[in-house]
């Protein structure tokens, strides 16, 4: 195990969506999950918000998985109550050492009546 590996704490699900024919000629989208990976998570800084926001995206969290890991832009990543939609995928200075994940939490919408 390396370094960097020793400090990923968490387990990560990870959705994608797929396209379900309707059996009229149309198509519903519904999540698949396609995994789980080890990570670690962080809010990320105003910095890195101010410099998405130039891109025209915005980041609430920075995910850092190992290089290789099957994760791509409109992935959803869940860990615990935490729901992130994956804005875009790094590969720091192309080492092939780990990812660098832009991440938008996505709150939960209540489901109960009268909410």
């Amino acid at each position: 195990m390396t370094v960097f590996e020793s400090l990923l704490n968490n387990t990560f699900t990870v959705s994608r969506r797929i396209r379900i024919s309707d059996g009229q000629g149309g198509w519903t989208v519904a999540w698949a999950e396609i995994g789980t990976i080890e990570g670690r998570i962080r809010p990320a800084s105003s910095a890195e918000r101010e410099v998405a926001a130039q891109e025209g995206r915005d980041i609430s969290h920075v995910l850092y998985l190992v290089a290789g890991a099957d994760v791509a832009r409109g992935d959803l990543v869940e860990c615990g109550e935490l729901d992130v939609e994956v804005q875009g995928v790094r590969e720091p200075s192309l080492a092939g050492h780990h990812l660098e994940v832009d991440c938008l939490e996505r709150q939960a919408e209540s489901t109960e009546a009268g909410s």
